[in-house]
């Protein structure tokens, strides 16, 4: 494509023409330009190459660029017509390799992205307006691969593929909530009976479940506790420290510091 308005030279994507009449046109360009550049090619060059980077990217009175009105809406010129395109998602990558021989191919790229071309914009508006054109679950891929076993693949395979969301039985809804009210009384008396300590034996209700409760007394700061600020991340001390016996609150409950004191 010339006329400098190329963005998409450099990149692999597949030209879909829906257009009556444009397919041709573009086949006799293709040809006229490939007999051109075959006359100029550099003796001893590979043929298929140089025509492919010489003569079938730049066709004349040809150019596809993006356009205002959204990200994935495209304008197509061929001989001064415009013709409006739509970039879409193909909804599976497809390889593409080459060979010189027939015998050896070599993977070149991934296509991932499909250009539609139209006859006018009714005609694009009509087609995106079908039933099935795009799927609820995902609207960013094109409904259908480019060989007929793909088509309307995001339906039969992509959605089927997906788990559907399906309520849970009510009866083991009640059996998992008559399990969480033993767990929570349970629970609920272990902490009655053991206030004050810093852990509790653990708790487990059937084989694998395990629950432990950690409770945490949370005391006023005082100046001594990081060292009067030497230590911003406090201080720590064993029960033979002097300042266990004198803070005694940090470690023992009050039911017996009243029984000590």
């Amino acid at each position: 494509m010339s006329d400098g308005k190329n963005p998409v030279r450099d990149r692999t994507l597949i030209l879909r023409v829906l257009v009556p009449g444009l397919e041709a046109r573009l086949r006799e360009k293709m040809e006229d330009a490939a007999a051109k550049a075959s006359n100029r090619m550099p003796p001893g060059s590979n043929a298929a190459d140089y025509l492919a980077k010489e003569s079938l990217a730049d066709l004349d009175g040809v150019t596809c660029e993006p356009s205002s009105d959204g990200d994935t809406k495209w304008k197509f010129h061929c001989d001064g017509c415009f013709y409006p395109a739509r970039l879409v998602n193909l909804p599976c990558p497809v390889e593409l390799h080459k060979t010189h021989d027939h015998a050896t191919y070599y993977k070149s790229c991934d296509v991932a992205q499909l250009i539609v071309v139209y006859e006018d914009e009714m005609a694009m508006e009509e087609a995106e307006a079908m039933p099935g054109y795009k799927s609820e679950d995902y609207p960013s891929y094109y409904h259908s691969g480019l060989t007929p076993p793909m088509k309307r693949v995001v339906e039969r395979r992509f959605e089927k593929r997906d788990i559907k969301v399906v309520p849970p039985p009510r009866t083991e809804v009640s059996e998992i909530e008559e399990e969480l009210r033993i767990m929570i009384d349970r629970v609920s008396d272990s902490s009655k009976s053991n206030k004050g300590k810093s852990k509790t034996p653990s708790l487990s209700v059937g084989t694998a479940k395990v629950i432990e409760e950690v409770e945490e007394e949370i005391v006023d700061y005082q100046p001594w506790m990081d060292d009067h600020g030497r230590q911003p991340n406090g201080i720590q001390f064993d029960t033979d420290d002097p300042r266990a016996t004198k803070y005694p609150e940090l470690w023992l409950p009050q039911t017996e510091i009243d029984a000590i004191t």
